[in-house]
């Protein structure tokens, strides 16, 4: 690698680690790389000296609790920026996302990326047509360096010591259940009252649909609870799934379906991937290029709304699947250590200290 050392604030660093595992894989992975990462802070800021400011979902300052406090967060946002430029920081944004979900205050979003774009030196993007999409819906990125790096998996990162047969026990279901699983944070984006409905209507045989994850508010869990007295055989875990817990939902489960209205990137698809299961989710964003990368007894991806024809067609084709019971799913080329690796050499190519002997371009990593 190089012997130059990086020193990194990283925002967030090992917050969500809990919930979302990301940053602590890439940032433990850049620990052979000669690497000093910590948790960004308006005081390590101004007081030290950084190479590289490193932000991931930057947009959600204008999703605060409170919206009283957008105005003034989005201002001490700006003094930041301009305390990274001044001490010459480099600014790096990893787009997670193009735009807050909720979208619940357009204006003031759309003033946040008029401060934060034209004070960002790079950015990285998890697929092409996530750079593509990003030079589209933002023109002012065009002229910012931007490399593509794939998000990294999380297999090894969550427990994973029980079967089938022991999760379903410790879950409550039958063995001879076919299990259909959608996980993750209840939010409207996410198309679960659409999915709720569509398993309604489909009435399978034998056939249970587990929908596990915390809400966002009180507004969708009413619009889930509402669809769910639609059909007996759905099942809900309203609340966070923790670590320990993970394992049990995803080994229980023979297919796990991702109805998203909208997606850039989906750690969830990553995390079910990761755990070898078997994923239906709309041909959007990086589920693209990962359905490529995984193949098609894996990921499977659907045009248009989630139908019951998809949704059964998805049954059959699990059902079907000439695959060993011990087949894993091809994650190489989600790696976290090149993954860190290659997030090291663009910091370095944007601070004018690309590696000796490298052929790195904005790009092509």
């Amino acid at each position: 690698m190089t012997t130059r050392t990086l020193k990194i604030l990283a925002a967030p660093y090992l917050e969500l680690s809990e919930a979302n595992p990301y940053q602590l894989l890439l940032y433990q992975s850049m620990k052979e790389g000669n690497v000093q990462v910590s948790a960004f802070s308006a005081r390590k800021l101004l007081q030290g000296r950084w190479d590289v400011w490193h932000l991931h979902w930057p947009e959600t300052i204008v999703n605060p609790k409170y919206s009283r406090d957008i105005i003034p967060l989005l201002m001490k946002f700006w003094i930041k920026l301009k305390v990274a430029r001044f001490k010459r920081t480099k600014i790096f944004w990893t787009v997670h996302n193009l735009r807050s979900h909720e979208h619940t205050h357009p204006l003031l979003e759309r003033f946040f990326w008029r401060i934060f774009l034209p004070n960002v030196d790079g950015v990285i993007c998890m697929s092409e047509l996530g750079k593509q999409q990003l030079r589209i819906q933002y023109p002012r990125a065009r002229s910012i360096p931007t490399f593509v790096i794939p998000h990294g998996h999380y297999r090894g990162a969550y427990p994973d010591v029980i079967n089938e047969d022991e999760a379903r026990r410790a879950l409550g279901i039958r063995s001879d259940k076919f299990i259909i699983t959608f996980f993750g944070q209840l939010r409207q984006y996410k198309g679960v009252v659409p999915l709720i409905r569509c398993f309604a209507r489909a009435q399978v045989a034998n056939v249970q649909l587990l929908i596990a994850g915390e809400p966002i508010n009180n507004v969708i869990m009413r619009e889930i609870k509402e669809a769910a007295v639609l059909d007996r055989n759905v099942r809900l875990i309203p609340e966070f799934v923790d670590r320990n817990d993970m394992q049990k939902l995803l080994r229980a489960s023979n297919l796990v379906v991702l109805p998203y209205k909208t997606v850039l990137n989906s750690g969830s698809a990553i995390l079910a991937l990761s755990f070898d299961r078997p994923v239906l989710a709309p041909a959007l964003g990086a589920l693209v290029e990962l359905g490529q990368a995984v193949g098609q007894d894996w990921l499977r991806l659907y045009e248009g709304e989630l139908s019951p024809d998809i949704l059964c067609g998805a049954i059959d084709w699990v059902k079907a699947r000439q695959i060993g019971a011990d087949a894993r799913v091809p994650l190489e080329q989600m790696n976290w250590d090149g993954i860190a690796e290659s997030t090291m050499r663009a910091f370095h190519f944007v601070r004018g200290q690309p590696i000796k002997g490298d052929d790195l371009r904005p790009g092509r990593l």
